[in-house]
């Protein structure tokens, strides 16, 4: 399957996703009734969602700090101006599932930290090609860091007394935030077609 075709089709599991969530976060915010389905389907404060982007954002700029450094920023591959959209609905649904469904709300202590830990290491490792992973490889190692510090700090987004209702709202944000500025490198780097 070729990368626009990937892209679309994470956009639309996105869309659905979110739609589903949304449809679930509507009728708690009319009813007043209890969680359902959907995890986190509540509204955050405004320091949540600064918080979740402004961490991102800064994970992103060390990350490509990082590379530069390392002299490993040539080595990306391309993408399509449509994996944008592909992009945008897989933060979507990662966040869904690793910050949602498999991160109770009512976790606390250390099975909140084993879950974050775990739960960043899962996460790290399908962002590479785990098959193909070189432990020589700088590209691939800094690649797998960023992806943990990541997942750590969307984990933390949703687990912090600055979102005292664990909405996944700040996740989405995050995950989105980080992924459009992931784009945004490659695109002033050349690797956008």
């Amino acid at each position: 399957m070729d990368k626009s075709t990937e892209a679309i089709l994470a956009f639309a599991l996105g869309l659905c996703v979110l739609a589903a969530w949304y449809g679930e976060f509507r009728l708690r915010w009319k009813t007043g009734a209890a969680e359902g389905f959907w995890p986190g389907t509540t509204l955050a404060p405004a320091a949540a969602y600064f918080m979740a982007a402004s961490g991102a954002l800064l994970i992103t700029i060390a990350e490509a700090g990082v590379e530069t450094r390392f002299d490993v920023s040539t080595t990306q591959s391309h993408l399509p101006l449509v994996a944008l959209l592909g992009l945008i609905g897989a933060a979507i649904t990662e966040e869904a599932v690793f910050r949602g469904f498999a991160a109770p709300s009512h976790f606390s202590g250390r099975k909140l930290l084993c879950l974050i830990l775990g739960g960043s290491a899962v996460f790290a490792a399908i962002h590479i090609d785990f098959l193909d992973f070189n432990p020589h490889d700088e590209k691939q190692v800094i690649t797998l860091l960023f992806e943990f510090v990541t997942a750590v700090w969307l984990y933390f987004a949703r687990f912090n007394p600055l979102n005292p209702t664990r909405s996944l709202l700040p996740c989405f944000m995050g995950h989105i935030v980080r992924n459009l500025a992931v784009f945004g490198i490659k695109w002033a780097q050349g690797f956008v077609n």
